[in-house]
């Protein structure tokens, strides 16, 4: 048996109009997702996802009490737009993106089904010290949802300093981690990738990134956009990736795929699953509940 997933992910430029307005701004990145996401749909991709805050990625928080700027993230034209996205192209969306929730101002990621309708929405939990000072709030739960093909946990950017965070969404049940993200190489291609990789194996899941490429006709280099939008195996392998350019990384993965590990026994996938939950000691780890 086999659940194979074709899962689709969208690597916009890292780049906006200059001197546009937020409108201006969210219509330029609309066109760019709405290409990627009728290519996924036409290569029968089951889900797509977009990088941190996509459809508002170059609009200035310090205008989010500006009317127009930053709307209710269930009820303004991003949300209306991905909606019908979704429903159009019967694909399920990941749709990050900053505005206003509950009345707080977050960054948070929308879950769409093929349909249109939500499932659900993750609220970044570890902001940086620039989103505090910009008014975000941060969010205290690690929802997983549960999609036509199985179930996806989202952790946003800055959360991937933290290993809990991906360790809390899959023993929260969740064999797909989704990271959208901006992250800028400042430390180096192999400092990202290797929190990628030990993501991926110490929580025996899939990892599926989605970030930004460099701008049209500009090199990549890697202390800039992450690019390489992607996913890495749970033995920490890159399965596939959209490069260092914008464009599209789209691929298949089987979510009972065996896990092939010479020195466990003849059920190699669930015992090794098995094993970030049977040989877990919890009651030794009371310091990670500190500050």
């Amino acid at each position: 048996m086999s659940r194979n997933v074709k899962i689709a992910l969208g690597q916009e430029p890292n780049g906006w109009p200059k001197d546009a307005t937020p409108a201006e701004i969210r219509q330029h990145h609309h066109r760019q997702m709405a290409t990627l996401i009728a290519q996924a749909a036409a290569e029968k991709a089951d889900i797509i996802c977009f990088s941190e805050g996509a459809p508002g990625h170059g609009i200035d928080v310090r205008l989010k009490d500006q009317e127009g700027a930053f709307e209710d993230v269930l009820d303004g034209p991003d949300f209306q737009w991905a909606s019908q996205q979704a429903a159009t192209h019967q694909i399920n969306l990941i749709l990050p993106t900053v505005g206003f929730h509950h009345g707080k101002f977050q960054n948070v990621a929308i879950v769409f089904d093929r349909q249109g309708e939500v499932v659900g929405v993750y609220e970044k939990v570890h902001l940086t010290k620039a989103e505090r000072d910009s008014g975000k709030i941060n969010g205290a739960a690690w929802p997983v949802f549960e999609l036509d093909f199985g179930r996806i946990g989202i952790f946003i950017c800055h959360d991937m300093h933290f290993p809990e965070s991906a360790r809390c969404l899959a023993l929260n049940g969740a064999e797909i981690l989704f990271w959208p993200t901006h992250y800028a190489g400042l430390w180096g291609d192999d400092y990202v990738i290797s929190l990628m990789r030990a993501t991926a194996i110490h929580n025996g899941v899939y990892l599926a990134t989605a970030s930004l490429g460099p701008e049209p006709g500009t090199p990549w280099v890697s202390n800039g956009a992450l690019a390489r939008s992607g996913v890495i195996g749970p033995r920490g392998e890159w399965r596939f990736s959209a490069g260092f350019q914008p464009g599209l990384a789209i691929g298949t993965i089987d979510l009972d795929e065996r896990l092939d590990r010479p020195h466990f026994g003849e059920n190699e996938q669930d015992e090794y699953r098995e094993m970030f939950t049977a040989d877990r000691r919890p009651e030794t780890y009371g310091r990670l509940s500190k500050r």
